[in-house]
């Protein structure tokens, strides 16, 4: 199948090249990838500077062939929302508010055709006809509810021994379906680590294929996620996180990066990192990329059993980095101290857990006051 064939017509592409029942992968060629670069909400630059990218890198590594479902040409251009300034009186504002919603009428008029078309493009390449055609699926840095016609099937189509590789904002994706938030793993909420910043990162699994092209810990510059309630500790392997010590801000939780998990017979691959354009030319993140897309697709092995003891341990770990901010607490005192508990006992960084997670939903005097109760009940034991 032509790379370009999603662009142009799906449906003439599976009549001229027919419906295939054994996947590439699986006789040892090169995998076919279905890449979605559309986005219902917030558009990230890069995507430009990653479709090019994976279609070289799939092409120089022979493991796979892609396919993009990309958005549809001439959309209206969308009005954009008004700021409200300084000195705007309230009679002002009601003005410019009035008007706005009337340029949100004008634009959803003109839309409907262009939604139609984006609707049809997803009915076709996501029908059971064209998912027969590829051995995985790659979101990169989507948004916003895609209108896929029937998740529940696509979901399935992964559990049944297809990959799904997750990049960036993939995570800010169809946040209105558990389903979809369980299988990717996390469900975004928030970037407090800017894209403007450089963080520190800490390799859970430095053997690890998808992620020993990093060191055990390292600086990157990137846009990083924090993920809401729905993420489970349980469900998924985490091979880098955020390391909160070696971060600004340092929020007391944890703040997992990449991940792999096993879904059904299908696999699960996704990083955070991709906001920048840099980091597609970085040849560490083309490395984590490709090994994590070969292991998605089955072409190695590799662990992938959850590892929420080694999660939880991060996290108390991110509490000690934001104790540490406070007046009179040493922090690298306090850390030792909770590694060598962690280490004599790995499960009471479990136990733990459930007590640091509520810090999450405290700010202000309630957090310094908690994160100083914590310190003392550590330096009491």
């Amino acid at each position: 199948m032509n790379t370009r064939c999603l662009r142009w017509s799906f449906l003439a592409c599976l009549f001229f090249f027919g419906v295939r029942d054994v996947r590439a992968a699986e006789q040892g060629g090169p995998a076919r990838l279905l890449v979605v670069t559309v986005t219902k909400g917030f558009r990230h630059g890069s995507i430009e500077t990653a479709e090019p990218v994976l279609e070289k890198l799939g092409r120089e590594k022979g493991l796979f062939h892609v396919d993009f479902l990309r958005m549809p040409p001439n959309r209206p251009p969308q009005p954009r929302r008004p700021r409200r300034g300084k000195n705007v009186t309230d009679e002002k504002w009601a003005q410019i508010e009035s008007q706005f919603k009337e340029q949100q009428k004008v634009f959803q008029k003109a839309d409907q055709p262009w939604q139609q078309v984006l609707q049809q493009k997803f009915a076709v390449a996501f029908s059971p006809e064209s998912l027969a055609q590829f051995d995985g699926v790659v979101f990169v840095s989507t948004t916003g509810e895609l209108p896929i016609p029937d998740l529940g099937a696509f979901l399935k189509w992964i559990q049944d021994g297809h990959a799904f590789i997750g990049i960036h904002a993939a995570s800010d994706t169809l946040k209105s379906s558990d389903a979809y938030v369980e299988m990717i793993g996390g469900h975004f909420a928030g970037h407090p680590w800017t894209a403007k910043g450089e963080h520190g990162f800490v390799n859970h699994d430095p053997t690890h294929p998808v992620v020993k092209m990093f060191p055990e810990r390292f600086r990157w510059k990137d846009e990083i996620y924090q993920y809401g309630p729905r993420y489970k500790p349980e469900n998924v392997r985490v091979l880098l996180s955020i390391d909160m010590a070696a971060s600004t801000p340092k929020n007391p939780w944890h703040v997992p990066v990449s991940w792999v998990r096993d879904y059904g017979r299908g696999r699960v691959f996704y990083t955070n990192l991709g906001h920048n354009d840099e980091t597609w030319s970085d040849d560490a993140f083309q490395k984590h990329l490709t090994e994590g897309t070969a292991w998605a697709l089955g072409r190695f092995d590799a662990p992938s059993k959850a590892n929420p003891s080694i999660q939880a341990a991060e996290y108390l770990r991110s509490v000690v980095a934001a104790a540490g901010e406070l007046d009179g607490i040493e922090h690298d005192a306090l850390r030792a101290q909770v590694d060598a508990k962690i280490a004599a006992d790995p499960s009471w960084a479990v136990q733990m857990r459930p007590q640091v997670v509520a810090l999450r939903a405290l700010n202000g005097e309630k957090l310094t006051t908690s994160l100083k109760k914590f310190v003392e009940d550590i330096q009491q034991d």
